[in-house]
């Protein structure tokens, strides 16, 4: 499944940047690609959030996912959303990676005091279920 954007409904939503980042959809595999993309920066880039943003955005032309800057900011937000969750709530990568990677693709952007991530005890909870289904 390729990211698609999902109309926004009203007007007055298209100026909201979490509704427009929550509108884009990704496929698992689409997010384990941008996170191993990520990974081939050299260490000195991988923490430099303007390299992470080009270097998604070349993954995202490279993915067949377009050049909308929306799904790149998407991709970027949910990529850096569960990098800050994992160092918070799972340091020790207790957690099933695929079913951490399919929660990342699919809980919603949430607005946090830290900033735009993935509400911290509902993305666990998506967690433990995905890693309990019987397949």
């Amino acid at each position: 499944m390729l990211a698609q954007a999902i109309p926004v409904p009203d007007a007055a939503q298209s100026n909201n940047p979490l509704a427009i980042l929550n509108t884009v959809r990704f496929a698992p595999a689409q997010i384990a690609g941008a996170l191993e993309t990520l990974s081939l920066l050299p260490v000195e880039a991988q923490s430099d959030p303007r390299a992470q943003a080009l270097t998604l955005q070349a993954y995202a032309m490279d993915a067949g996912l377009g050049d909308d800057p929306a799904v790149s900011a998407a991709l970027h937000a949910r990529v850096s959303s569960l990098a800050r969750w994992t160092a918070a709530h799972d340091p020790a990568r207790q957690s099933d990676p695929e079913a951490v990677i399919e929660a990342s693709a699919q809980f919603p952007l949430s607005r946090l005091d830290a900033g735009i991530g993935f509400e911290p005890a509902g993305f666990q909870e998506m967690i433990l279920f995905i890693e309990d289904l019987p397949w």
